[in-house]
């Protein structure tokens, strides 16, 4: 996370990813409870995004 938080403070990549991570922890959980397909695939939509553009707000800032 030091990565994210050099000498300018907080970037938006920072911000995502301690922000996308919980809802699609919070989507697949409530997905898996109550059965429903749709919100668990959203879940893992999400989760799998959350890297891919982590890294790419991280260079698109550091330009």
């Amino acid at each position: 996370m030091v990565f994210f938080t050099v000498e300018e403070g907080w970037h938006f990549s920072f911000l995502i990813t301690y922000v996308l991570s919980p809802i699609a922890a919070y989507l697949g959980i409530r997905g898996k409870r109550e059965i429903r397909a749709g919100m668990a695939a959203a879940a893992l939509g999400l989760a799998g995004a959350v890297l891919p553009l982590t890294l790419a707000l991280a260079s698109m800032e550091s330009t």
